[in-house]
């Protein structure tokens, strides 16, 4: 039976973007899922009506060959989305109003770029996605090894779930690893590395890896650094996270962050749902929903009708820069021109975090 939810694939239009369709196109077909395109374009002050219609036609037609490509191999695609705005925040507003399982994004060139640069648009999806996403770099992983790092804590334990999947749908060996901090001369650390191999072992024993080829290492040192090193051979790095907080920048765990940031290979990041998680999705889901009323009643010219909700979502999403332009905008159409100006700086700080 075919997933109905679809798979978000940002995709912008630079060297990135064949990475970006393969992988698409290999996980569109493996887990039937339809296909969301979504290319954002940038906003540019001042710029006419007629400009942005241009760039959004331009965009549409450089984006075909890689549509066509898509639907060549089979896949349906429910939606092509160019927005204005910036990328990391309209996939991430896009992604719960569409019900997406999973994220697909470009992650650099792993021939010559050995991390991603820390406020990238990858890096900012990745941080603040509430669903899987998955950092798509260099070849397809298909038949290679995918690696998932394992800590026996309950966040690792889904990530190893998802990873079983995807070994099976990639057909894929599977390599476990738990890195034991390496506090020196260590006198118990081999039998620590014992005993946690044997929780390993049987801990895979729970799961149906049944015509999977399955290694498990267990190691001391520098977590991430260890993690590192075994992801160079593999062709994707499967690490879940510790929850989901968009408010917070280093949810993702010191770990996890140093780990996805070094690796070459293609990444899946899983999220470990905490108890009130869909309480603040919902929440989320309500603040996006005012945002996108404002900005209609916006380009009505009702400005002033718009400030009420808009004060309350810029209050709750101190950190969106996209909320606090249009914040900046209706402060404007409002005859507040210094409240404004406070907003789009404010807007731009956040912004220069991310470019």
């Amino acid at each position: 039976m075919a997933n109905e939810r679809p798979i978000l694939v940002a995709l912008p239009l630079d060297e990135q973007t064949a990475d970006i369709v393969a992988i698409a196109a290999e996980l569109g077909r493996r887990l039937g899922a339809p296909i969301v395109v979504l290319h954002a374009i940038p906003r540019r002050r001042l710029e006419s009506e007629r400009g942005i219609d241009l760039r959004i036609a331009e965009a549409r037609h450089e984006l075909e060959p890689h549509i066509a490509s898509l639907r060549a191999n089979g896949l349906v695609l429910q939606d092509v989305m160019i927005e204005l705005g910036h990328p990391a925040e309209e996939v991430i507003e896009a992604a719960p109003r569409l019900c997406a399982q999973m994220i697909v994004t470009g992650g650099g060139q792993p021939a010559t770029v050995r991390r991603w640069v820390v406020g990238s648009v990858a890096e900012t999806i990745v941080r603040q996605a509430s669903i899987p996403v998955w950092v798509a770099r260099g070849v397809s992983p298909v038949g290679r090894t995918l690696l998932c790092p394992i800590d026996l804590t309950a966040e690792s334990r889904v990530g190893l779930e998802t990873a079983i999947d995807m070994a099976k749908r990639f057909q894929m060996s599977l390599s476990v690893i738990t890195v034991l901090h390496d506090e020196g001369s260590n006198p118990h650390l081999a039998k620590d590395e014992g005993a946690i191999h044997a929780q390993l072992k049987a801990l895979l024993a729970t799961y149906d890896t049944q015509g999977l080829q399955v290694s498990m290492t267990v190691t001391a040192g520098d977590p991430a650094e260890e993690i590192v090193n075994a992801a160079q051979d593999a062709g994707l790095l499967v690490v879940a996270t510790r929850g989901y907080d968009p408010l917070v920048r280093d949810w993702l765990g010191p770990v996890s962050s140093r780990a996805l940031s070094h690796s070459t290979c293609s990444a899946l990041t899983i999220r470990h749902l905490e108890r009130g998680h869909h309480e603040r999705e919902r929440v989320i889901s309500r603040l996006a929903e005012l945002h996108e009323r404002a900005k209609l009643l916006l380009a009505d010219g009702r400005g002033a009708e718009a400030l009420p909700m808009l004060a309350h979502v810029a209050e709750q999403a101190a950190t969106n820069a996209s909320v606090q332009e249009t914040y900046a905008r209706a402060l404007e159409q409002a005859g507040r021109a210094v409240e404004a100006t406070s907003r789009h700086e404010l807007a731009a700080l956040i912004r220069s975090r991310l470019d």
